[in-house]
């Protein structure tokens, strides 16, 4: 009589998590995070987190800035408008360059708080 041969299955490996890389977590990842400290589902904190985005960015284009909880400072940065043609000097090669025209724009700038400085 032949003898019945049987496979061995073999057995399936956990995922393995992924290791910790040098890049900031992505959006993604900060939603899960939160989700998993808080208990509340990813769509609670999707919107909470969206909320938030559009009371700093109303603030920050009425009032100029916003205090985000004691933890950083938002601020609006006007920069004027440049004429162009005015000579310049370039700091590297040391000649003359005719200085181009820009127009006026407006930028955020964003400053660490004493608070997250300690943290830190």
């Amino acid at each position: 009589m032949a003898k019945k041969t049987t496979k061995k299955v073999a057995a399936k490996k956990a995922p393995a998590k992924a290791a910790p890389s040098n890049k900031p977590p992505t959006k993604g990842e900060t939603y899960r995070e939160i989700c998993a400290k808080t208990g509340l589902a990813r769509k609670d904190v999707v919107g909470v987190c969206e909320a938030l985005t559009d009371i700093m960015v109303k603030s920050v284009k009425k009032h100029g800035s916003y205090n985000y909880l004691g933890l950083m400072k938002l601020s609006l940065v006007k920069k004027p408008a440049v004429a162009g043609g005015k000579l310049v000097k370039n700091p590297f090669t040391g000649e003359m360059v005719k200085q181009k025209p820009r127009p006026a724009s407006r930028s955020v700038r964003v400053r660490p708080m004493k608070s997250i400085k300690d943290m830190l």
